[in-house]
């Protein structure tokens, strides 16, 4: 190496002097852009004008390896359908250039095609060139029988090659043959003889050769001498005119791992890859001001090679761009659309740009949805025998089959277990899943848990968890224990799921002994790391057992941690706070934790104060403490998010403007937590004009970033119609995927419920439904809980099942579900229950009366009219509807016209009242009596009124108010 240095040193400085002398010179001369497009030109139409075997070769060659675009843009477009016409009439012509055109030939070949009848043409045309003492196809063909690409692996035969093709002294062969010797004397010698003739040849002027020992340098060691010396030979290769290898050397001084790590150096080789024609190195310059920003490209730089790289029209090329229009506006997606489209038409064989259209038409956010057409290209790209394209058609297989035609599921299963043999963790996941489940596999518990405890062992939460879930869910409880290491594992991983089942575990008692208090330290703690599902189990824990005793011992929990130093504790001990409604302690207990320097104390307090209706005083406090937060996060870009966000809810302009353009700078790095935030803020128009089409796209790509978050809220958004098109198809198909990565998640298991039940986005299913259901109830979920317990009293999905309806109804009203009471108080009143039972009807009626339940309390009333379930008495009647009156429910104001109306003291004036009220609060029956009250007038304006209150009545369904209207209609229609 160290010969290698003076001749460095004077390549530095005769290409000082040349450009010295071409800066003298750039009046008159090309710019070398300019020059290399006006080459390349000239020698194709040099090539062209002759018609022998080699000009052929020759053409094939600058075809595949690509010409210029044009004189401005340096970049090659490839154009191998020619090439390989070309290298076919080359082929067919015998000669002296048959062995070369054999190699060109098989290159193109395995570069684009993957399936094996490809692969054994160009095995066939590499082992006659090898047969006519070509070395390099010696070389190839032992590499593919080292892989075992032509279907059997075959070691012994591949030496012979690479020793055969290292006696016609190709450096590559020795090393390689030293990679596969066992014996290191031999290696070594193999060894040192690829890298003398490696050595040679590149002093000799190979860029091939000295690109060839920097990748030996880069791979077979990651110490800094070793890696030193792979620069040096990139950038030998480089000054040969190599982009291969600069775009090699960028990426090594790109690596975060290399202890060589220099993004400036790293810009500066991208920059000379690209000016060489690299289309891969303009795509990593145009991406970097949307991904991170980690080389400083400037964003017109950026703009300059995108557009570079749109005009060779590579497919690749053409998804890059369209992602990255796709952030701007209307014209940018309808721009995107059409970049999509033209890439559809061009694609080959790519895999990354199959994988990437495959993700858009399943998508179809930026396109048109088309689910056949995803698996398509995901099929293409997994014949290339891509380990995350086989995982890319499993997913969407097995989340899409109504789409699959005969063959396709089978195929799925053997590829997600191929990808996940290879090591693909979700892959293993998946399959697990897939094995629990039964789904195109006979169903094994055992064989699942085999690959998620294979998945586990690679660190994957997803899999602690489900692993945590099969021990949980067997009946006889006594593998609880083995439950708890995986759900704590999760935990420690800092997943909030793996807390509130712990959380779950220890509020139930199942298979450990009951300890809310501990239940509460965990549900705290899942709030403290982001878990809304945690906040709504603390709620629901102190909703029906959290007695002082409980509250204390969570408590001194968390302050025990505080003390011990655990940062998260003081925000956790703030949301216990929360649930139990004491705001002032929450805020004391994030004040000091915020005071003593704690950021994430100091956001979380910024929370608190713009939750709810913030006055004037709050928001500054509130601003105050954001910037706080701002200052010490800076370099945490989802916290970074967090806090752009909680700007746009300020009412000043100064802050909505500072969070918009801090989550925009957050989006263009990539960062799927600014990009969900931004979404949800455009959604609803928090801060910033609403862009529903912007908030979708923005949703899919922090989806494709693996932001789980994102693809419920965009779920929701879809079946609700929040914000976006109401689509309950695309919500369904959200929430199965959801499900497939999250089963044991109770609300989307109630969400899945839901549509089967409203055949929403689905095929009506009361059966699916009633599972669905069932997974949630089992689990704890008090929605999941009423919706069994309904679904058992009226016999939806399951057999009707009075028993089992009050268990499940009973549970939900005991963790405070409001619903739950009134349900179980009419199936005993109704006689859906068991028996009749007016006395246990009043009893849940009540209880959802004091909890707010305005239907229960009119319910509660009826029985006190009547004496039905408890002593009659029409005063405390009276009071219940007055009070639910109160809280806005026109049902009760009715209920109130009657009583003054009809009852034993009837008071005239205030029956008109509460029939006005309720009326005007949209009573269809209260607009009708109305309106017949003023038809009973001879005034034009009584007339006019009845007529008004008619229609107003016939507008919510009242029918007879429909039918009168139609007569009054008809009346004066007809004639005299």
């Amino acid at each position: 190496m160290a010969k290698i240095k003076p001749l460095l040193a004077s390549t530095v400085a005769i290409s000082v002097m040349l450009l010295c002398s071409a800066v003298q010179a750039q009046d008159t001369a090309p710019t070398e852009p300019q020059a290399r497009y006006r080459a390349a030109t000239a020698k194709m139409a040099e090539l062209k004008q002759r018609t022998d075997p080699n000009s052929l070769l020759e053409q094939g060659r600058l075809l595949q390896d690509g010409v210029p675009v044009s004189e401005t843009n340096p970049l090659k477009a490839r154009r191998l359908d020619e090439a390989e016409r070309l290298y076919d009439q080359a082929l067919a012509m015998p000669g002296a250039h048959w062995p070369s055109a054999a190699v060109r030939r098989a290159k193109l070949i395995l570069s684009r095609d993957k399936d094996q009848p490809s692969i054994q043409k160009a095995m066939e045309l590499l082992r006659r060139a090898a047969a006519l003492q070509n070395h390099e196809a010696a070389f190839l063909l032992a590499g593919l029988m080292e892989a075992g690409a032509g279907g059997r692996r075959d070691l012994e035969a591949a030496k012979n090659l690479y020793q055969i093709a290292l006696r016609s002294e190709h450096g590559p062969s020795g090393l390689a043959l030293a990679r596969l010797e066992t014996d290191p004397a031999k290696a070594n010698i193999f060894a040192t003889q690829g890298l003398r003739l490696l050595f040679q040849e590149a002093r000799q002027g190979s860029a091939e050769a000295a690109r060839t020992l920097a990748d030996h340098y880069r791979t077979t060691g990651d110490g800094p001498e070793r890696l030193s010396a792979a620069i040096e030979w990139y950038q030998r290769a480089i000054e040969l005119g190599d982009a291969e290898a600069a775009l090699h050397l960028g990426r090594l001084r790109l690596d975060p791992k290399s202890p060589l790590r220099q993004p400036q150096e790293a810009r500066n080789a991208f920059v000379k890859a690209a000016e060489r024609g690299s289309v891969e190195a303009a795509m990593i310059l145009a991406e970097d001001p949307y991904n991170g920003a980690a080389l400083g490209v400037q964003n017109s730089v950026a703009e300059l090679w995108l557009n570079r790289a749109i005009d060779t029209k590579a497919p690749r090329a053409l998804v890059l761009a369209a992602e990255i229009r796709s952030q701007f506006g209307d014209e940018g997606r309808v721009a995107a659309k059409g970049l999509l489209h033209e890439a559809l038409q061009r694609v080959d064989d790519d895999i990354t740009a199959l994988l990437a259209l495959g993700r858009h038409v399943r998508d179809g956010v930026l396109i048109e949805r088309d689910v056949p057409l995803a698996l398509k290209l995901f099929d293409r790209a997994a014949a290339g025998d891509n380990t995350m394209a086989y995982y890319e058609f499993a997913r969407t297989a097995l989340n899409h089959q109504d789409a699959l035609t005969g063959g396709m599921l089978p195929t799925a299963i053997e590829r997600l277990r191929t990808a996940a043999e290879r090591g693909h963790v979700k892959a293993a996941v998946v399959m697990g899943d897939a094995l629990l489940l039964g789904q195109g596999v006979p169903e094994s518990q055992a064989a699942a848990m085999q690959w998620y405890q294979r998945a586990a062992a690679s660190g994957s939460p997803v899999a602690y968890i489900r692993l945590g879930d099969v021990y949980a869910g067997r009946s006889a409880g006594l593998e609880a224990p083995q439950a708890l290491d995986w759900y704590r594992k999760a935990a420690e991983a800092n997943s909030a799921i793996g807390m509130v089942r712990l959380g779950k575990m220890f509020n139930e008692g199942r298979g450990v002994p009951q300890d809310q208090a501990l239940a509460a330290t965990w549900f705290s703690r899942a709030a403290a790391a982001g878990s809304g599902a945690a906040m709504v189990e603390l709620s629901s824990l102190y909703s029906r057992a959290g007695g002082p005793g409980h509250f204390n011992l969570a408590r001194d929990s968390l302050e025990k941690a505080i003390r011990a130093g655990d940062a998260r504790a003081p925000i956790a001990l703030a949301k216990l706070y929360l649930v139990r409604g004491e705001r002032t302690l929450a805020e004391m207990t994030l004040k000091r934790s915020a005071d003593s320097g704690s950021a994430e104390a100091a956001l979380n307090l910024a929370e608190l104060y713009l939750s709810g209706q913030a006055t004037a005083e709050q928001q500054g406090a509130a601003r105050r403490w954001l910037s706080v937060a701002e200052k010490a996060m800076a370099r945490d870009d989802d916290q970074a998010s967090r806090i752009a966000s909680m700007y746009l809810r300020l009412p000043d302009a100064a802050s909505t403007e500072h969070g918009s353009s801090a989550l925009e700078a957050l989006v263009r790095k990539n960062n799927s937590e600014a990009m969900t935030l931004m979404a949800t803020a455009l959604l609803h128009g928090t801060g910033i004009q609403r862009d529903p089409a912007r908030a979708e796209a923005l949703f899919r790509r922090a989806i494709q970033l693996g932001h789980d978050g994102a693809r419920f809220i965009l779920a929701k958004a879809y079946r609700d119609g929040d914000g976006l098109q109401r689509d309950p198809a695309r919500a369904f198909a959200l929430y199965r995927e959801i499900y497939r990565d999250e089963p044991g998640d109770t609300k989307i298991q109630i969400a899945l419920g839901d549509a089967y039940a409203r055949g929403d986005g689905v095929a009506p299913n009361r059966r699916l439904a009633a599972e669905f259901y069932t997974q949630a109830a089992r689990q704890g979920d008090p929605e999941g809980q009423v919706r069994l317990g309904t679904a058992y009293l009226y016999g939806a999905g399951v057999d009707r099942d009075s028993q089992k309806s009050d268990h499940w109804l009973s549970r939900a009203g005991e963790a405070g579900v409001i619903d739950a009471k009134v349900q179980l108080g009419s199936a005993k009143l109704s006689g859906l229950a068991a028996t009749v039972d007016a006395e246990g009807a009043f009893a849940s009626y009540l209880r959802a009366a004091e909890a707010g339940s305005q239907t229960a309390m009119i319910e509660v009333a009826r029985a006190l009219m009547k004496g039905f379930g408890t002593l009659a008495d029409p005063a405390l009647a009276k009071m219940w509807l007055e009070r639910a009156a109160a809280l806005g429910s026109p049902d009760a104001m009715f209920e109130l016209h009657r009583l003054h109306d009809l009852g034993a003291k009837p008071n005239a004036r205030e029956a008109e009242r509460w029939l006005r009220q309720a009326a005007q609060s949209g009573h269809a029956a209260a607009m009708y009596r109305l309106a017949v009250r003023y038809q009973q007038g001879v005034s034009e304006q009584d007339k006019a009124m009845a007529r008004e209150w008619l229609e107003k009545a016939a507008k919510v369904g009242h029918s007879q108010a429909a039918k009168a209207l139609q007569r009054l209609t008809a009346s004066v229609a007809a004639p005299g």
